[in-house]
C-alpha cells in the first residue's frame, strides 16, 4: 500500500467529509495529527499525538494491520469491525511488514515485535529491555539490532530468538 492512500488532514473538522466508518483516536485533548486511511471497504478516520514516526499500514485482503502514535489496531474491513485495538503502548511501532512466505505481518517496535497471522490473530509477542535500532526480514527470520550493537534472529514460527555474534 502506498503512503497516497494515507490522507493527512489540518483540522479534525474535515473527518466529516470522508465519511469514516471508523474513528480512532489515542487522546483527544494531545493529538495533533489528523488523518484518513483510504480502504475499498470505505474510510477509517485517526488522530495521535505525533511522535515523529509516520502511521504505517499493510492490507491484506480484507485485513487491516494498521499503527499510528502509541497504537496499533488490526481491523476486519469487510465486517467493519477491530479484532485488535492497543492503545498507548510503551513501545511505539516503527514499521508494519508483510511476510508473504510466512503470510504474517510483523509489527517492529521500539522495544517489541508483534506477529499476527493474516486472518488478524496474535501468534506471538516480545518485548525486549533494549531499544531496537535496526531489523531486517527474510523469508525464513527476523534480524534485529540493538541500540546495544547486540544482534539476534527471530524465528516466524514462535518468535524465539537466538543472539548471534
Amino acid at each position: 500500500m502506498s503512503w497516497s492512500e494515507i490522507i493527512i488532514l489540518s483540522d479534525i473538522n474535515d473527518f466529516g467529509t470522508y465519511k469514516p466508518f471508523l474513528k480512532l483516536e489515542e487522546d483527544v485533548n494531545f493529538d495533533n495529527k489528523f488523518c484518513i486511511l483510504k480502504t475499498n471497504e470505505g474510510n477509517i478516520a485517526f488522530s495521535f499525538y505525533d511522535l515523529g514516526v509516520a502511521p504505517s499500514v499493510v492490507i491484506d485482503n480484507q485485513m487491516a494491520f494498521l499503527s499510528f502514535g502509541n497504537s496499533y489496531y488490526v481491523i476486519n474491513l469487510f465486517k467493519k469491525k477491530i479484532l485488535t485495538k492497543c492503545i498507548n503502548t510503551l513501545s511505539t511501532i516503527f514499521e508494519i511488514i508483510k511476510c508473504n512466505s510466512r503470510e504474517c505481518v510483523v509489527f517492529v517496535g521500539e522495544v517489541s515485535l508483534i506477529c499476527f497471522n493474516l486472518a488478524g490473530q496474535l501468534m506471538w509477542r516480545n518485548t525486549y529491555e533494549n531499544s531496537i535500532y535496526d531489523w531486517v526480514i527474510s523469508d525464513e527470520e527476523i534480524f534485529i539490532v540493538f541500540e546495544n550493537d547486540q544482534k539476534m534472529s527471530v524465528s516466524f514460527e514462535d518468535g524465539n530468538g537466538v543472539v548471534v555474534t
